[in-house]
């Protein structure tokens, strides 16, 4: 009896996986990648998107953590890049929208060959500056987000959007846009994207509405070219085909995601990367957990099932700070300099985690943030 409860409990502490696969752990202070006070090409440009790096065809390396007028740091390598002030990309302010097209935030970058590159929007549309759709005025109430597709032809030197507007959407709600309804509403912030097999993925956010459940939604396609070709998550296979409210021919229901890992991934996917030596992906997220705010960290191996979330580093963060406090954090990011990937989306035992430093003013947020970075080891097979 003793022999098969030994078994037992060996057999459950087997299928009982590590809380953590991969130690990751912080090993330095913030360092300034980037000054806003000296570096910034306009009053708005500031990081405001996570850290996306990749390398063109002739061997810059482009770094863009930009606001929605979008910009890139250049250089020979990551450790080297430098500000550049030609304007890459920025959304055209249609006042429609059913165009998704006003205020765009480019965020997630592909390229298979240095000299296309592929790219998620973070489109939102700001109707508290049109009154006859938002009475209150109040940005929040109004606020309608969606992800649509970019693409460069010229190495990520200029960006332009997919397709003719409305067919550049990604990920838009089913429902009609309803005005002032009180809160946010869409899919918001995609992460950066990353090849597993045939496919490529990225999360993207979703807010509650109608009968979208709340949380992180894994997508996917096997076609960068081709906005119409992404696939959510429907909690069983990626079978949700994103629609807009005018192509909605049956129940909305169908065209809305499930949240992958719900008590796991308890805010947004910031990045993913993959770890080279064991394969795991490494997620970053900003959020509060257990009652602790900060920088954390969890991994997968297939990307839909994740590991209990470790705190990297306790922070105070854009959303959750206090007044007593310097500054607040934002947009973690995890890059490998010596990434052997031209998307640098796979680290090695050390990396950096990219971050936006907000520089309090009175406990008020300015244009006044950095892009810092945060040195750290990652420990595991």
């Amino acid at each position: 009896m003793l022999n098969r409860t030994a078994a037992f409990l060996l057999t459950l502490s087997m299928v009982a996986a590590p809380a953590h696969a991969l130690t990751i752990k912080k090993t330095g202070e913030p360092e300034t990648v980037t000054s806003w006070q000296r570096d910034a090409c306009a009053e708005s440009d500031a990081p405001d998107t996570p850290a996306r790096a990749f390398r063109d065809a002739g061997g810059t390396v482009h770094l863009i953590a930009s606001h929605s007028t979008a910009r890139a740091l250049t250089g020979p390598s990551l450790d080297a890049v430098r500000p550049n002030c030609a304007v890459i990309f920025q959304g055209h302010g249609q006042d429609d929208p059913r165009l998704h097209d006003d205020r765009s935030w480019i965020s997630s970058f592909y390229t298979p060959d240095g000299t296309t590159v592929f790219a998620l929007v973070s489109n939102e549309f700001h109707a508290q500056k049109r009154p006859a759709l938002c009475p209150s005025g109040q940005y929040m109430r109004c606020w309608r987000n969606s992800v649509t597709a970019a693409v460069s032809t010229d190495g990520g030197a200029s960006f332009r959007l997919s397709a003719a507007p409305p067919n550049h959407t990604v990920a838009t709600l089913p429902y009609p846009y309803g005005g002032d309804v009180g809160q946010r509403t869409g899919y918001f912030a995609p992460s950066n994207i990353v090849r597993n097999g045939d496919h490529w993925y990225a999360f993207l956010w979703a807010e509650r509405f109608g009968a979208q459940k709340r949380g992180a939604c894994l997508m996917r396609t096997d076609n960068l070219a081709d906005p119409h070709s992404w696939r959510g998550w429907d909690g069983k296979s990626f079978s949700v085909s994103f629609v807009r409210d005018d192509q909605t021919r049956d129940a909305p229901e169908a065209h809305l995601c499930a949240p992958v890992a719900p008590d796991v991934l308890q805010g947004t996917v910031r990045s993913i990367v993959r770890h080279r030596a064991s394969g795991l992906f490494i997620a970053t997220l900003a959020m509060t957990r257990d009652g602790r705010t900060g920088i954390w960290t969890t991994t997968s191996a297939d990307l839909v099932s994740w590991s209990k979330p470790e705190l990297l580093w306790a922070a105070p963060l854009l959303f959750r700070y206090g007044c007593g406090d310097k500054a607040a954090f934002d947009y973690p990011a995890l890059l490998d300099p010596g990434s052997q990937g031209r998307n640098f989306d796979d680290v090695g035992k050390t990396a950096y985690v990219y971050m936006t430093r907000l520089n309090l003013d009175k406990c008020k947020i300015t244009w006044n943030r950095d892009l810092v970075r945060m040195p750290v080891e990652i420990g595991g097979n």
